[in-house]
């Protein structure tokens, strides 16, 4: 058997971009704890998944989606007793459980730089906040423009500190697998439109997060997934 003939067949199924296969089962076990934190608002379906903070310089991912709102969910890890972590964050556009994953990608990662990923390896996105989201890319351009008019407006005060902390919060502290100041967040960005972005702790926190399209048996996209690197099997 020839390299191309390896390539066709790891290849299963034909996209615009590269098919990277990897093994995210681990994202379905039955250890983990499933909380639904809200609905998305995808008006375009052009999807990034970022440091909240970083927005501005990741790209959405080359495919899309139908636009539509769609539900948000966490799936944590009790790391140790009584201590909980966000293992990986989906958005399901599907109810069906994914059985095969792919590499979520961007116009940033080349296609050359793809086909030299080594087993294990992955494309992602930079976390520095502690934080990562979902978003679509007509609110991002909104979200953005909040962000700097409230920085305008107080330029001693922090986004986070002054307007998300109270959010998170009054979202999530009360949740029993969530920290006292909130892991997850319904931020609202345009209440008259229902623009939102979902927010959500990241794992451990700082680091570098793959995404993940989520296919079911009968190859229906059905979830994208943030992995955020807790191994499972750890005591």
């Amino acid at each position: 058997m020839g390299l191309l003939d390896i390539f066709k067949r790891k290849l299963k199924y034909q996209h615009k971009d590269v098919e990277i296969w990897y093994d995210l089962s681990e994202s379905n076990s039955d250890k983990l704890i499933k909380i639904d934190i809200g609905n998305i608002n995808l008006p375009t379906g052009k999807i990034i998944a970022s440091d909240p903070f970083f927005t501005d310089s990741i790209k959405p991912f080359t495919r899309t989606i139908s636009p539509g709102t769609y539900p948000v969910k966490v799936y944590i890890a009790e790391v140790e007793p009584e201590h909980y972590r966000i293992a990986f964050a989906k958005i399901k556009f599907r109810p069906t459980p994914a059985s095969n994953w792919i590499l979520a990608v961007t116009n940033d990662m080349k296609l050359e730089d793809l086909t030299t990923l080594k087993e294990g390896e992955y494309f992602g996105f930079p976390v520095d906040a502690g934080l990562a989201c979902f978003i679509d890319v007509e609110t991002n351009a909104k979200y953005l423009s909040k962000m700097n008019k409230f920085y305008k407006e107080n330029p001693d005060q922090n986004y986070y500190d002054d307007l998300l902390a109270e959010e998170f919060e009054k979202y999530s502290s009360g949740n029993k697998y969530s920290r006292d100041f909130g892991d997850w967040n319904n931020h609202v960005i345009d209440n008259a439109s229902g623009l939102n972005t979902i927010m959500f702790a990241s794992g451990w926190g700082d680091g570098y997060y793959p995404t993940y399209w989520g296919h079911s048996d009968s190859n229906e996209t059905v979830e994208l997934t943030i992995d955020f690197m807790i191994n499972l099997d750890e005591e």
